[in-house]
């Protein structure tokens, strides 16, 4: 009974390894080879527990949108107030710097999904799940009152989340847009899209923070 569970933390490693490897490389440049220096291991260790790099890099792309959802899932699951629920999952989507290593992973293996189907698969159950998680707070807050929205959730929550990937996208690539502004710009169209001034709601430690565009 030792050995599949040998054979787990040893896949485990390599998943991890290969994380580090994309993320300081590049997905298209790594190879087995630069895996298993990763890993401190022998090349043939690497192709022993995926025969193919493509399924090794599958598994760090399905492990990434699982982490990255359990840590949006996480940041709101003590917060009731659907309108602090919706600032706390605008935060949650953004990379917390350029060197956030979960979105920096998450972004290499976007483009993929044009020419893999597996990829394409995998970035659209991303993005389901996220348009799903901003629609149960847009529906709620509809429902209690505190939004009024100008359009569909599903719209609503669509948007959201493609400004998030597109944003995001900037915070990674160090262009003229940093975290905060991203943030503001989010925040504001939320604002505009629950008639809601979301500027102005207590975070859950009661602080307020001004955010906006220009910031």
């Amino acid at each position: 009974m030792a050995r599949p569970k040998n054979q787990d933390e040893r896949r485990a490693h390599l998943v991890q390894a290969a994380r580090r490897a994309i993320v300081e490389q590049g997905l298209t440049s790594v190879r087995v080879r630069d895996v298993a220096d990763a890993a401190g291991m022998a090349p043939g260790s690497v192709t022993y527990y995926f025969r193919e790099i493509g399924d090794l890099f599958q598994e760090v792309y399905n492990e990434a949108i699982d982490r990255f959802d359990a840590r949006r899932t996480a940041a709101i699951e003590s917060v009731t107030d659907p309108r602090q629920r919706l600032l706390v999952t605008i935060r949650s989507g953004l990379p917390t710097g350029p060197d956030d290593e979960l979105c920096c992973l998450l972004y290499e293996f976007a483009p993929q999904a044009r020419r893999r189907r597996v990829d394409a698969t995998l970035r659209r159950t991303l993005y389901d799940r996220q348009v799903a998680l901003y629609r149960s707070i847009l529906d709620t807050g509809a429902g209690l009152g505190h939004f009024r929205l100008t359009a569909p959730s599903v719209e609503v929550a669509s948007n959201l989340v493609a400004l998030e990937d597109a944003y995001g996208y900037h915070v990674i690539a160090r262009t003229s847009i940093t975290r905060d502004r991203a943030e503001g710009h989010i925040v504001n169209y939320a604002a505009t899209a629950t008639g809601c001034d979301l500027a102005y709601i207590p975070e859950t430690d009661g602080a307020v923070r001004r955010l906006t565009s220009s910031a």
